[in-house]
């Protein structure tokens, strides 16, 4: 079963604004996202300042200290929906995006950005929450459960004939936030392990292509089992509705599933040294690299 996820965030001060701003435009470190596809996201505002400016000519002199400023939105599908890469994964954000309009009104919408640069690409968008009334006033669109799944379900009707649906209404299972789905989903789609053995040298001894086949491997495999590793920790941890974590964790395993043959029977002090054995030689060829690159 493929889901469409919907999760929000209230934003209650510039400062909060600005610090989603970074992480959203990449002025900031982003660890979960590849900077070689960073280029491929899209944005409706130019720059993080223009949002910001947006946000402000919008929200009204008078209101209160503690208000929400601004409702962050994070729409995506689950990581193995097929629509990803074809004409529906265009569709989907489409549709999103208008249905934001219809619900906030396009002049409250600060901007929308379309990440292709993690593993699972979504849609982001700042929305001020002003309501009929002109007022600021963001329970009117987040406040109580019925209000929230009411918009759960509505968004998942939106998309329900692209093969989506939303999770189960009722459920129990705890409302994850936007930084924990970065962490529990954005990673957990794609892992592949294919470690490419190097030619060997003429004349090489065998000792010597053991040694450079075995730090080929290592290079190849280490960024992907470190992932892997994360994500099998924070499994236990996941906040979303268990039937896409279980998916999601399904997936993965069978993904890594090379990896943990090669531990199997291990314990965990030997699990330990193999994973530190790997990360000296990660090291070496790190500087090893460095040096071929200086020399030229």
């Amino acid at each position: 079963m493929n889901y469409a996820i919907l999760r929000t965030a209230k934003l209650k001060t510039m400062g909060n604004i600005g610090g989603s701003l970074a992480h959203n435009y990449r002025t900031i470190e982003t660890p979960n996202a590849d900077p070689n596809r960073t280029p491929k996201n899209d944005h409706t505002v130019a720059t993080p300042e223009a949002v910001k400016q947006a946000i402000k000519d919008r929200l009204p002199d008078k209101r209160r200290s503690d208000a929400v400023l601004c409702i962050e939105y994070l729409i995506t599908a689950s990581p193995e929906w097929d629509g990803w890469g074809k004409s529906q994964e265009a569709e989907f954000f489409k549709r999103a995006s208008l249905w934001l309009s219809d619900k906030h009104g396009e002049e409250n919408i600060a901007g929308m950005s379309i990440h292709r640069d993690v593993t699972t690409p979504h849609l982001v968008a700042y929305v001020v929450p002003i309501d009929q009334k002109g007022k600021l006033n963001c329970k009117d669109f987040l406040g109580g459960r019925v209000k929230l799944n009411k918009m759960q379900t509505d968004f998942a009707n939106t998309v329900a004939d692209l093969g989506l649906t939303r999770g189960k209404e009722g459920s129990k299972a705890k409302h994850t936030s936007i930084k924990e789905y970065y962490h529990d989903i954005n990673h957990a789609r794609d892992f592949t392990i294919e470690a490419v053995s190097p030619k060997p040298e003429m004349f090489e001894s065998k000792a010597r292509y053991g040694e450079k086949v075995t730090a080929a491997v290592i290079e190849q495999v280490e960024p992907t089992v470190k992932a892997a590793n994360s994500i099998l920790t924070e499994y236990g941890k996941a906040r979303v509705d268990k039937s896409v974590a279980e998916a999601s964790y399904d997936t993965l395993k069978k993904r890594v599933e090379y990896y943990l043959v090669a531990i199997e029977g291990l314990n965990q002090e030997e699990v330990a040294r193999v994973n530190y054995a790997m990360q000296l030689e990660s090291r070496k060829i790190a500087v090893e690299r460095d040096k071929s690159k200086k020399a030229r």
